[in-house]
């Protein structure tokens, strides 16, 4: 008998032999090994995450306490916000700058203008500084500026302060009335009449004038504002109360004026102060009328400009819109260094920005925060959303509009695409042009929608809502596709989850203690990244499948007769060897 030759061994189809490295086997002993890998990796990274934000941290406190800035002393700025409509081209702004103190020194500041042009200014008889812009054409014009301001309760300068030289120019014009300040109208000569009886003396005419104003005349900030309704009346607002004062002073034959600037204070809203100063033998002595201060400010007072009660002028404008904001400055490395680019360690700095982006910039840097709420309710808990970052810019869009009116506009908007649905259904359009349809009409909605709020004056304006009406608009437009392609109620489910998670991202989002802190550190979202990988590694039950899975984990009684009598969940016996 002849023997039978072995069948050859089948040959290794192409890619899967026993060396080749795209073999099934090693394949999936490589994704093993990779794993567990990654797997030990992960406490690495976070600790590594870890020791790095902290060593961020330090640093920058470390470089915050090098900055020279001793206990007692703070960082102010003064921003100005300037809006104006020019009659004609060559109308004239005037920003008052704030003047340098023994207590205060502008160590920064940046002018900010559209629509108009700097020119150079002639020094004033009070030694004023002055930031001098003329219109290049009629219509909008818009300026801003801000001054940082290193303040001290010590009397760190020697400010450059002009002579005590009074022309008789000067001497007439600091006893002139004026239309606010009549100093030579008969009630003010009758107020001041009684006051220079009773033997007094030249050199205590002003503190009794001071005195009278403080107590004769109460403050009324629906008071009259000149000084001769203020003492007729008997009240006024505190810059009516400073006119009057300096009336008196006038019509006594001591030269006074009125000087405004800024008390630099945590309390302060930011509004300007007015108080006066009088000519005495040697200096101006300042008089504050609010507060009662005499002779001497507290050193928190920095004035911007003497003879005057306006910070801002306008001339051959109209409908001038200020807005002043007073924002305490925290410490940084290059905060006494008035060149733009000093050293590139300012650019790690964001509170040198403007400070009209320290609020944007701040809910940015929360966004972070609330893609991490995002990635907490989708991986632990099993909400599902509209993507991974929709439920964030939806609550950005509520942060930016007033959240009733978001609401309103986003539940209209739903509402209209529902009932829009049903009549395009009719067309039999393709999905497209039907979508693009419905887009339209949703647009169509929002921004009329946005015209009646304003209307009622129930939103600051259409451009405070252009950004959430963008947003709210994709996000409705993202649930008219899913209706479409996974059906209505799975889309009415994800909006259900885009709105809960955006509800949380909201909360999140208006933490303004941490946006600010965030804004000075922003190396703190190193542990932001840090519980992003530990959630990327989380393999465990989500809560919303526990109930699905309950079965696995709670078995029913049928099953627990079943093990004791040795009977599998299939119904046959189980042999034991």
């Amino acid at each position: 008998m002849t023997r039978q030759a072995a069948p050859a061994r089948a040959a290794n189809p192409p890619g899967f032999s026993r060396r080749s490295p795209l073999c099934p086997r090693r394949d999936l002993q490589s994704r093993k090994d990779f794993q567990v890998n990654a797997r030990k990796a992960v406490p690495w990274v976070v600790g590594t995450l870890v020791v790095l934000g902290l060593a961020c941290v330090g640093a920058r406190v470390h470089l915050r306490r090098q900055t020279g800035l001793v206990a007692g002393d703070s960082l102010w700025r003064i921003s100005y916000t300037v809006e104006f409509q020019a009659r004609k081209p060559g109308a004239r702004l005037r920003l008052g700058i704030p003047s340098d103190t023994p207590h205060a020194r502008v160590f920064r500041q940046n002018l900010f203008h559209s629509g108009l042009a700097p020119v150079r200014s002639r020094p004033s008889r009070a030694g004023n500084r002055e930031a001098d812009l003329t219109a290049i054409r009629a219509g909008a014009c818009s300026a801003s500026a801000r001054f940082d301001v290193h303040l001290s309760p010590r009397p760190l300068w020697r400010p450059i302060i002009p002579p005590l030289a009074i022309s008789p120019e000067d001497r007439a014009a600091w006893l002139r009335g004026t239309k606010t300040i009549q100093a030579e109208d008969g009630r003010v000569a009758a107020v001041l009449a009684p006051l220079r009886r009773d033997g007094w003396r030249p050199a205590d005419l002003v503190p009794r004038l001071f005195d009278y104003c403080l107590s004769e005349i109460a403050l009324d900030a629906e008071g009259p504002r000149d000084a001769a309704g203020v003492l007729e009346a008997k009240r006024g607002a505190a810059v009516g109360r400073t006119r009057a004062f300096v009336a008196l002073c006038r019509a006594a034959k001591t030269p006074a004026r009125l000087v405004v600037g800024f008390n630099l204070q945590p309390r302060d809203k930011g509004e300007p102060r007015v108080w006066a100063e009088v000519l005495t033998d040697h200096d101006w002595e300042p008089y504050d009328l609010v507060d009662g201060h005499a002779r001497q400010l507290p050193h928190t007072f920095v004035p911007v400009w003497r003879d005057g009660d306006e910070v801002v002028r306008v001339w051959d404008g109209h409908s001038l819109r200020t807005t002043f904001v007073l924002f305490r400055l925290p410490p940084s490395p290059g905060m006494f260094r008035s060149e733009v680019r000093a050293s590139p360690l300012e650019i790690l700095d964001l509170t040198r920005l403007p400070l009209e982006m320290h609020r944007a910039l701040a809910v940015i840097l929360l966004l972070p925060f609330g893609a991490l709420v995002t990635a907490v309710f989708r991986t632990v808990i099993g909400v599902r959303t509209f993507g991974t970052f929709t439920p964030s810019l939806v609550a950005l869009s509520f942060v930016y509009s007033d959240w009733r009116a978001g609401v309103f506009v986003f539940a209209l908007a739903i509402g209209l695409g529902l009932a829009s649905r049903a009549a395009l259904e009719r067309l039999k359009l393709l999905l497209v042009p039907r979508l693009s349809l419905l887009l339209t009409l949703i647009v169509w909605c929002i921004v009329f929608s946005v015209s009646l709020l304003d209307y009622f004056q129930l939103i600051p304006s259409t451009q405070a809502v252009l950004l959430p009406m963008v947003i709210l608009t994709m996000t409705v437009e993202r649930f008219h596709v899913t209706s479409e392609e996974d059906g209505l109620r799975f889309a009415i489910q994800l909006m259900a989850g885009t709105v809960l998670v955006a509800a949380c991202c909201y909360a999140v989002l208006r933490w303004d203690a941490v946006g600010d802190l965030l804004l000075v550190f922003p190396e703190l979202h190193l542990f932001t990244i840090a519980a992003l990988v530990l959630l990327g590694r989380y393999t465990g039950y989500r809560l919303t499948e526990l109930r699905r899975f309950r079965d696995l984990r709670n078995p029913t009684e049928q099953d627990t007769a079943n093990e004791r009598r040795g009977v599998s969940p299939h119904g046959e016996a189980n042999h034991q060897p």
